[in-house]
């Protein structure tokens, strides 16, 4: 359950006194730092600081490769929608506005400035301002007024009167002024002002930055404009109760909060205060959401997420502003096993001495893990073994944000290899459908598909996911509105366990529906079973989705999955009429979707159980790295303990 959040009232007489109060008024740069941080920077990479040294050495590459790239246009996506060059930019500026703090050498503020003009010959940055400030994607005017931000901050001593004044004019009509006529209402309101997921934190934390770094060019306008933003950021730092996770996954957890926390790092500095917004239980827990979410080969993803290859890694910032020395520590090393080298903002936040104080402590992540609110469970062998036997399931609420139909949907690492792939990432967004909603809808009779959808695509679908598949036709093969969660866990040293009620993700279909998720530590099984009761005869599809060989035995029963030498043994336990088949990565035998172009699945396949005429089912799958394996009796989920 997410908490009441309270915070302090933001209006724009404490913006004003706040800023007028804590001293920063006529100081540049102060944004996202001072020039005691660039000295400071200077001191790390002069004393050859493991991370700062080689970190400075690939941000300088970036800027002197951004001295001569071409700058990006300001053509629009496949979709006719983004304006992509706004995104790109912002990834352009901050490397050179480093190094001319770090080298003062002009060439690189000179390129800094020359990609922000470029951004204002765009006909707009999403916003259409000849249409009343129509908005066509809001993402785009965020990341141009950061930019925008960036280089009047951080360019500042450089920067002509002119200059200057051309930043601000252009800030303004691309971004600043077509925001204060939605937040105030003389046009339309627009839903990411107050919504709950990325776009929040990316427009709203933006916009309250680059009012306050333009604040003396018209006081009452920007701190009208920061009182705003600020108010609308609670609704998204609310969904970060209670555990510090996202519902869409770790990458948008990862874009979402990076704005964030740019504007959290803003206020605190130039207001001397957050309001209470940067120290809500959530975001004090939201450090350590990629370590919950991380098996021993990876980082899993669910929804839209890409797959990922390697482990993610968390912000610097919150070990900063919680004074957290574990969580530095932590970080420090991810950073160093993965190439030693931060982003950008990290470097800003990067405290050696709160690293050093983190050594010797070792971060306390339970075996038995369930994460609140985006709902999944995993169960792991043991602590610092990359070849641990590892499992996590995903339930939550199906229509979250950038959400799937993947309830149920489960991942296994083992033996420093992903075997289950519980989700192969979102598709591409400018396919036709992506984010549209359409019939046949999820209790419509079954029919034919008359143009594409979201519900239409297969990683969006649960035949995409290691999850079952009741009757597959053209509707949403789970509900879209369903909510999976858990209702009985047991943890013991030698073994654990979850129980998953999914109903209400097939209600269409199922009475009742349960998957639970085994470790046995002792014998080094993993076991996932499915209970279920259907309201009539069903056909019953289960799929995991691997890159492995796949062998099946001569009685269908029992597999043999092999990566890389390496071998994982599977044994079906319960519907005895029933065997395992290899499948491509692809919709299930019968399922025709014409109108829907869908990426090529590559190196993946999946093995599939089949299952006819079926009202009620109890089946387990297990999962062993050892070849000999007496499997235990088969028993209903309600008798787990």
């Amino acid at each position: 359950m997410k908490a009441a959040l309270k915070f302090r009232e933001i209006t724009d007489q404490t913006v004003s006194n706040d800023f007028n109060s804590n001293g920063f008024k006529n100081i540049h740069p102060r944004m996202i730092a001072t020039k005691e941080d660039i000295e400071r920077i200077k001191t790390l990479i002069q004393e050859k600081d493991p991370l700062m040294l080689p970190t400075w050495e690939s941000l300088k590459a970036s800027a002197d490769s951004a001295l001569t790239r071409a700058l990006p246009d300001g053509s629009l996506d496949g979709a006719n929608l983004r304006v992509s060059g706004t995104h790109t930019t912002s990834g352009i500026i901050p490397p050179l506005v480093i190094a001319w703090w770090v080298t003062g050498e002009e060439k690189y503020a000179k390129r800094a400035f020359e990609a922000y003009e470029n951004l204002c010959t765009y006909p707009d940055w999403g916003i259409e301002t000849q249409h009343p400030y129509k908005d066509r994607h809001f993402l785009d005017p965020a990341m141009g007024v950061f930019c925008a931000a960036l280089v009047y901050d951080g360019l500042y001593d450089y920067l002509s009167t002119e200059q200057k004044d051309f930043i601000y004019q252009t800030a303004s009509k691309y971004a600043l002024t077509p925001a204060i006529a939605q937040f105030d209402g003389t046009v339309r309101r627009q839903w990411w002002a107050r919504t709950n997921n990325n776009w929040n934190g990316i427009c709203n934390g933006n916009l309250a930055l680059a009012a306050l770094t333009f604040m003396e060019r018209d006081p009452k306008k920007m701190c009208s404009l920061a009182a705003f933003a600020l108010q609308g950021l609670p609704f998204y730092l609310a969904e970060f109760e209670p555990d510090g996770q996202s519902e869409e996954g770790i990458s948008y957890w990862h874009y979402g909060l990076t704005s964030t926390l740019y504007s959290l790092e803003g206020i605190q500095r130039i207001l001397g205060t957050t309001y209470g917004l940067g120290e809500t239980p959530g975001l004090k827990k939201a450090g350590y959401f990629p370590f919950m979410v991380t098996g021993p080969v990876t980082t899993i993803n669910v929804g839209d997420d890409p797959i990922k290859k390697s482990k993610s890694l968390t912000f610097f910032w919150f070990a900063k502003h919680f004074q957290d020395p574990l969580l530095a520590r932590c970080q420090y090393d991810l950073l160093k096993d993965s190439g030693g080298r931060m982003n950008w903002f990290d470097a800003l936040c990067y405290d050696p001495q709160l690293v050093k104080q983190g050594q010797n402590k070792n971060i306390s992540i339970p075996l038995d893990n369930h994460l609140y609110g985006l709902e999944i469970s995993s169960l792991l062998e043991k602590h610092e073994d990359p070849q641990a036997l590892y499992i996590a399931l995903h339930g939550g609420d199906n229509s979250a944000n950038h959400g799937h139909l993947d309830a149920g949907s489960f991942e296994i690492q083992a033996m420093g290899e992903v075997w289950a792939y519980g989700c192969l990432g979102g598709d591409n967004y400018t396919y036709p459908g992506y984010f549209r909603q359409n019939a046949p809808y999820y209790m419509d009779k079954p029919a034919p598909q008359v143009d594409a959808g979201r519900w239409h695509f297969y990683r969006m679908r649960a035949e995409g996911k290691n999850a079952l598949v009741f009757n597959p036709d053209t509707r949403p093969d789970q509900n879209p509105k369903g909510k999976a969660f858990i209702t009985k866990k047991f943890s013991a040293p030698t073994q654990s366990a979850f129980v998953t009620d999914l109903t209400d993700c097939y209600s269409r279909d199922v009475q009742q529906y349960s998957r639970g998720i085994r470790l046995d530590r002792t014998k080094r099984v993993i076991s996932v079973e499915d209970d279920f009761k259907t309201k009539a005869a069903s056909t019953v599809w289960w799929s995991l989705h691997t890159k492995a060989n796949i062998e099946i035995s001569s009685s269908g029963r029992q597999a043999t999955m092999t990566l890389d030498q390496k071998k994982m043994y599977v044994d079906l336990i319960g519907a005895d009429d029933c065997k395992f088949e290899v499948l491509p990565a692809s919709y299930l035998p019968g399922q025709q979707f014409p109108k829907s172009k869908n990426s090529e699945n590559k190196d993946f396949k999946k093995m599939v159980i089949h299952m006819n005429k079926c009202q009620q089912g109890l089946l387990r799958v297990d999962f062993h790295p050892d070849i000999e394996h007496q499997p235990e009796p088969l028993r209903p989920l309600i008798d787990w303990q």
